[in-house]
């Protein structure tokens, strides 16, 4: 990972509030860019004058992170059709599967949304997936607006707070985020196979009657 956080390094070095909007506006949309590493790297430089301003690096991050997401989102539900078609194949999904997985984000969708955020590699998928399963539009911009300014708000304080435990800080945060990343996933698992019976259930009975 080393050579990862010399490229964020040089890269925000070079170009600055660009490097910030374009790796946070590409994670956001789906493309599997650290964009926690450049945030954190930006304050980290913020601290040391190093050409960057914190409020910047806040308002650059927060206004990339919010449009990245409804980028991702338009795509999924662009191609939503198509993707659950070719998740179907892949992944040997039924109707009933996909019924569960829609329910479950009308009932969870705005939670998702929020702390996925937090995650690395959710909040990567989680606009597509949000836009694939047909969450509300405005819904999902209202708590992606606010998982984005708290998420990168809080990132940025701490790399800024902590930038003489820089190093040591990102790699507590990088096990930390897989960690979270494979609970989070868990239970989304668990959530989405009761969604799936409750589901079926529902079915049956309506064919039933």
């Amino acid at each position: 990972m080393h050579w990862v956080y010399h490229a964020v390094e040089q890269g925000l070095l070079r170009w600055g509030y660009w490097a910030v909007f374009a790796g946070l506006l590409g994670e956001n949309a789906g493309l599997p860019l650290p964009g926690e590493t450049v945030l954190m790297f930006a304050s980290f430089l913020a601290h040391k004058h190093a050409g960057l301003q914190i409020q910047w690096v806040i308002l650059v991050g927060t206004v990339a992170a919010t449009a990245g997401d409804n980028i991702g989102f338009l795509l999924g539900r662009r191609l939503g059709d198509g993707a659950i078609r070719w998740t179907k194949k892949l992944a040997r999904l039924d109707d009933e599967d996909i019924g569960a997985a829609k329910n479950q984000m009308r009932q969870h969708g705005a939670a998702t949304v929020f702390w996925s955020r937090y995650i690395f590699g959710l909040r990567t998928i989680a606009g597509p997936l949000a836009g694939m399963l047909g969450m509300e539009w405005k819904k999902f911009f209202l708590y992606n607006a606010l998982g984005a300014v708290t998420w990168v708000t809080s990132m940025a304080m701490i790399g800024f707070g902590f930038a003489k435990e820089f190093r040591n800080l990102l790699g507590i945060f990088e096990k930390v985020s897989w960690a979270l990343a494979a609970g989070l996933l868990a239970v989304g698992y668990l959530l989405w196979w009761r969604h799936e019976k409750q589901y079926k259930e529902r079915s049956r009975r309506g064919q039933a009657s």
